[in-house]
This record gives C-alpha cells, sequence and structure tokens, in this order.
C-alpha cells in the first residue's frame, strides 16, 4: 500500500513505525509506539493511516491533549496536501468556547460558558448561531483549522463552532482534543456530529503519556467552602429556602476532617435530585437577574450532582484548605469503553515508558496490545548525561544547608555551561528554598506559581532572546516550561533536574498507591516513581530536538544512582562529583 509521506525518504527507524502501524491497523489492535523525538512520529501516523481510510472507508481522528499540539498535525497534513495534491476533508475542531465571537459569550471562562451560550441561543439572541442555523454552510477547503473556521464566521456572521461541528461528517480526518472523547458529556455530542460508529475510527493519541492524568482530571471534581458561601449570597436573592440549604452544606463541609478520605454518605443529607437540579436552574435565574458570566450556584449544583456518582476507582477528601475533592483513580473505567470500540488505535510518544504501565493504565487488552520502542536517530556523541550523587531533595534532607549546597552546585554547572540552561525543579517550594543561593551572572527567569499563558509565553520569549549571550530559567518538572516546549538550537544547551518530582505523599498518592497494588500489583511503581520518572524524561527531552542540537544534562539527586530510578537514564550517564570538568570537556570539543 502506498503511504502519504511529505518528505522524499523516511527517516532513521521512521520506516519501521511506519510498517508497524500499518500493520497494527490492518489487523485492527493497539500500537502501543515508544519513540523519541526525531523520528517523525506524526508524519509516519498519517502516512500509513491516510491510504488505509481512504481505502476501507474509515475515520481518522487524531487527538493531542493542547490546541497548540495541533499545530504540527496540520503543518504534516498541510505538506501532505501540498505534495499529493489530494487529502481526505480534513477538519480541526476545539472546545466551543475557544471558537465564540459573541461579544458577552467569548468573555466568559470555565463552565458558565456554556450555559451563557445555551441561554442565548435558547433565546434566539446569539445573531451567529441563528445564522447558521437558518442558512447553514462551511467552506469547501480540504483543511479547515480553527484560524479558517474563525475567518470563515466573522466573515459570513455564522458561529465558527457550528460552521466546524456540521463539516464533522463529511471529513474523514479529525484534528481533535482528548475531551472530546474521553470526557462523557462530551462524547456522544461529538460522535453524533460525526456521524459513524466507533468501530470505523482510527484513534491516534499524540502525547499519550499525557492522557491517564488527563482522564483522571476529566471525571474529578472539586468545591471549596468559598464557592458554596458565594451560592449562599446569590440564593439569597433568588430562592430563601435554597439558602438555608446551601447554610446547612457549608457547616457540614467546615466539620468535615481534613486530610482523611471520606465515604460518599458524607453528603448523604444532600443527595437529592430535586436539590441538584433546583440549584442549577436558580443559578441561570441569577444568570438572568444579574447579566452575570458565573454562577456559583451553578457550581455546587453540578458538584452535588457528580459527587455520589462512581464508588470503584474514586477517592473523595476534604483539603487542609476546605476544598472537597472527588478523584478518579482510574482511567480505565473511562478509557477501555473507548478501545474496546475503535478499529485500531496509535498511542505515540517520546516518553511512553514502560508502555506496560499505559496498556494496564488505559485498560487496554493485552491479546489486542502491540508494543514497540524504537530508538534515537539523533548522535549520542550530541548528548552527556551526568548524574551527582552527593545531593538529595528527599523529605528528610530538606533543610537549609543542603538547599545551600544545591545553589552552589547550579552556579557552578550553569556558569561553565556557554549559554542558556534550564532547571527543573520537583515543587516551586524547593525552587523557592533554592533560588537565594544561586548566584550566577547570568540573568535568571524565574517561573511562578499560577502564572497565566499570557505571562509564561513573555517569560519563554525573553529567556530565548538570550541565547547568544547565555541565561538561566527556572521552572518546574512537569510544568509548562518542561514539556511540550521546543528550545531548538542555542536556545537551550542545557538542563538541570533538582531532586526527582515525586509527587507529595498526600491523601491523594496514597490512595492510588494502594488502589494500583491491589488491582495490579504494582502501587509504588505505577502511583509514585513511574509517573515521576516520565516528568524527568521529558524534561531532559526539551533539550535535544535536531540532529544538530548538542547539550548536557545534569540530574542531582542520588537516588538517580538507584536502581527503581536509574533505569529510566540513558546507558551512557556518567556519575560524578565533578560535573564541570566533564562539561569544560564536552563544550571543548
Amino acid at each position: 500500500m502506498e503511504v502519504f509521506l511529505r518528505f522524499s525518504s523516511p527517516r532513521p527507524y521512521q520506516d519501521k513505525l511506519i510498517g508497524d502501524i500499518l500493520q497494527t491497523i490492518s489487523e485492527g489492535k493497539h500500537l502501543l509506539a515508544n519513540a523519541p523525538t526525531g523520528i517523525g512520529k506524526t508524519d509516519a501516523a498519517f502516512a500509513a493511516t491516510i491510504p488505509y481510510i481512504i481505502e476501507h472507508k474509515k475515520v481518522l481522528l487524531f487527538l493531542s491533549p493542547k490546541i497548540s499540539q495541533h499545530d504540527m498535525a496540520l503543518k504534516v497534513l498541510k505538506g501532505i496536501y501540498k505534495k499529493y495534491g489530494v487529502l481526505p476533508h480534513t477538519t480541526e475542531v476545539i472546545g466551543k468556547r475557544y471558537l465564540c465571537i459573541h461579544p458577552l459569550a467569548s468573555r466568559v471562562e470555565g463552565e458558565d460558558f456554556y450555559e451563557v451560550c445555551k441561554k442565548l441561543k435558547e433565546r434566539e439572541e446569539c445573531p451567529f448561531y441563528k445564522n447558521f442555523i437558518l442558512n447553514p454552510r462551511y467552506p469547501e477547503a480540504a483543511i479547515l483549522d480553527r484560524n479558517a473556521s474563525l475567518k470563515f464566521g466573522r466573515t459570513e456572521e455564522l458561529c465558527p463552532h457550528e460552521v466546524a461541528f456540521n463539516r464533522l461528517k463529511r471529513s474523514p480526518i479529525i484534528i481533535a482534543d482528548y475531551y472530546h472523547l474521553f470526557s462523557p458529556r462530551v462524547r456522544d455530542i461529538f460522535l453524533k456530529k460525526i456521524g459513524r460508529e466507533m468501530k470505523d475510527v482510527i484513534l491516534i493519541i499524540d502525547e499519550a503519556h499525557n492522557l491517564p492524568d488527563r482522564i483522571r482530571s476529566v471525571l474529578s471534581a472539586s468545591l471549596s467552602i468559598r464557592t458554596v458561601e458565594r451560592a449562599i449570597k446569590e440564593a439569597s436573592r433568588v430562592d430563601k429556602e435554597l439558602e438555608e440549604t446551601l447554610h446547612s452544606l457549608r457547616n457540614t463541609m467546615e466539620d468535615v476532617e481534613r486530610e482523611k478520605l471520606l465515604p460518599s454518605d458524607i453528603l448523604g443529607d444532600f443527595q437529592d435530585e430535586d436539590l441538584w437540579e433546583s440549584l442549577i436552574e436558580r443559578g441561570k435565574e441569577f444568570l438572568d437577574i444579574t447579566n452575570r458570566s458565573r454562577s456559583a450556584m451553578l457550581t455546587v449544583g453540578r458538584f452535588l450532582k457528580g459527587w455520589f456518582e462512581g464508588e470503584e476507582g474514586y477517592v473523595r477528601y476534604m483539603t487542609e484548605d476546605g476544598k472537597l475533592i472527588k478523584r478518579n483513580l482510574d482511567p480505565a473505567v473511562e478509557a477501555k469503553l473507548i478501545f474496546e470500540e475503535v478499529h485500531a488505535s496509535i498511542l505515540m510518544s517520546g516518553t511512553l515508558t514502560p508502555p506496560e504501565m499505559y496498556r494496564d493504565l488505559l485498560g487496554l487488552e493485552e491479546e489486542r496490545t502491540v508494543i514497540r520502542e524504537y530508538p534515537s536517530p539523533f548522535p549520542r556523541e550530541n548528548r552527556l548525561v551526568l548524574v551527582v550523587p552527593t545531593l538529595t531533595t528527599r523529605y528528610s534532607k530538606r533543610k537549609e544547608e543542603e538547599f545551600r549546597r544545591y545553589g552552589e552546585m547550579i552556579t557552578e554547572v550553569v556558569d561553565a555551561i556557554p549559554g542558556n540552561v534550564a532547571t527543573f525543579f520537583p515543587s516551586y517550594d524547593v525552587l523557592k528554598s533554592v533560588l537565594p543561593f544561586i548566584h550566577t551572572n547570568k540573568p535568571i527567569f524565574v517561573q511562578e506559581e499560577g502564572m497565566k499563558p499570557s505571562q509564561l509565553e513573555e517569560l519563554l520569549a525573553s529567556f530565548k532572546s538570550m541565547k547568544d549571550r547565555g541565561a538561566l530559567l527556572l521552572g518546574v518538572a512537569g510544568g509548562s516550561l518542561s514539556e511540550g516546549v521546543d528550545y531548538p538550537g542555542k536556545e537551550l544547551v542545557g538542563v538541570i533536574l533538582v531532586g526527582v518530582p515525586l509527587s507529595e505523599m498526600n491523601v491523594e498518592t496514597a490512595a492510588l498507591i494502594e488502589y494500583y497494588e491491589k488491582k495490579m500489583g504494582r502501587g509504588w511503581t505505577y502511583g509514585y516513581i513511574y509517573p515521576a520518572m516520565v516528568k524527568v524524561l521529558q524534561s531532559m527531552g526539551r533539550l535535544i530536538r535536531s540532529e544538530d542540537d548538542r547539550g548536557v544534562i545534569i540530574l542531582m539527586d542520588e537516588r538517580y544512582t538507584w536502581e527503581n530510578y536509574k533505569r529510566f537514564l540513558p546507558r551512557d550517564a556518567i556519575t560524578t562529583t565533578d560535573p564541570t570538568k566533564y562539561i569544560t570537556h564536552f563544550f571543548r570539543k
């Protein structure tokens, strides 16, 4: 079968990946592909699957965790179209609120957007939606991305979301987000728009190491005492009886023991469908009366409705700062509903390790799952990996003297690296504790907790602009600067990992470990160690993004010499108490 590759020849190991994908989809199986940066995973996935969906009349659904990661998929598809002059209709869909051009609704954030949107449509107060219903139309272009939908919607005065979603039935290739398929509330609507059965879907999951946690997040919820207090104020304007009930809810929450596992009937007095619906309806009334964009009563009503659903694979607890949490522990509860039905799936990532863990976490059938790992196409001599075993962020050692030693070692290493260096910490607390002891002459850029996307973009741009002089970027492992960001060429020549980014040993982490131990006999590995090391590998992966990139990685913690952690590291990693000696020699070569 011909493949649709936009380049004249495959990259190293890419032909092997293409072959494995072709075999997987032809046999109707699932492929877990642990393929490092540089192989060209997205190119391989489309090259193999596009001819197949044309011949067998299937739908190709490409899902990624972030809207920004759609761009690589769209770039590949546009390259294929340019080369071959033909491509099945392709449509990108994103969350409705990101495609809204209504002057009022587009300013509303979070879940309340959907209530405002629904209200405007019901009242026929959204001219863009009304225009589309009266005269539905959309571009016939081969590729309709989010920008094209927005442009067409503004030009034609049509709802861009309806433009994109109503083209899905004519689009054999769809670019979307995880939640379109893995959120139960969104999935039913999405599948109706596609108009095809799941058995006709070939699923490509990009950056698949994110999928288990993303599903857990979608299936989880929280409610703070502060939100209930806001709901009380709202209810005082529309329903005195509800106001009293909400007072009772607040008192109950204040009496709940903190940082302990809770039974679902801890809120048994509020297990009343009429109450939930009243809160939701009164929340809508409050929005009508005040013309506000958010309602706490809506939030409380939705939370209570979901609190009592699902026992297996969930924990409930109250945080120290007064927030009720219902947290999903088992993404397989939802994921296997999808993977059992689709024709085939390709799950790919540069850090899908160990693949068997992701198979188990997502509930993939063992006999239907193919596991493949591919070597890096980049020269090993372009990268130096060092382990410094004389430091640790183990909780028992977190004292000022240890933070001082970290600061001195980071300063020494950063000054020895001729260019930009990123240092990733296990938490913001550790970052703040070490920062006062870093005394490099290079400019320092610090990621702060709660930064907005625009602030992070500005911070990142400023750091990258210093590539010729050299600067130091401080962030957290597992954060937005250590995953999904490219630092090509001289934009990054050194990465430092401070400690091991293990989850805080709180009630939720303990419950996760216990659950995976009971279900799979792998509690500590699946629930604690492996997730931390995936963050480490993602951070390390920021450094070498092309065959011309060169740089050093320094892992500062004694635990990287322990077998449970060491097994994830490159075999040529060097353990040393004098990293600057190796760094100086590396950059002199």
